[in-house]
């Protein structure tokens, strides 16, 4: 049961790889739609959704590492979506929360 898990952690890993390279491949190979402000917005909300499709995965393969209790190589391919993935996210929503609080003072 334990290699089923490792399996399951490796693929998501490798998922994670996938939707990450997607979403900045989607961001690059779009044409920006609409007009004035809205401009390109289509290529921004592409470009999070592959993300947030990167960080599912990651926290699959986390929860999977866990369950198969890795070690080595293994525990930290579960860990470093996770991290990266996860710290884009809380970078992102930071930024969001600091621009509110700026405009508002």
């Amino acid at each position: 049961m334990r290699g089923i898990k490792t399996v399951l952690m490796w693929a998501c890993v490798i998922a994670w790889a996938g939707f990450a390279a997607q979403g900045f491949l989607a961001y690059l190979s779009l044409e920006p739609t609409g007009s004035s402000f809205t401009r390109g917005a289509n290529r921004i909300t592409a470009f999070l959704r592959w993300e947030a499709y990167a960080l599912a995965a990651a926290i699959a393969a986390y929860i999977f590492g866990r369950m198969a209790q890795s070690s080595g190589a293994a525990r930290l391919a579960s860990k470093a979506p996770l991290w990266i993935s996860g710290g884009f996210f809380l970078l992102l929503i930071l930024g969001f929360v600091a621009m509110l609080v700026w405009a508002r003072f």
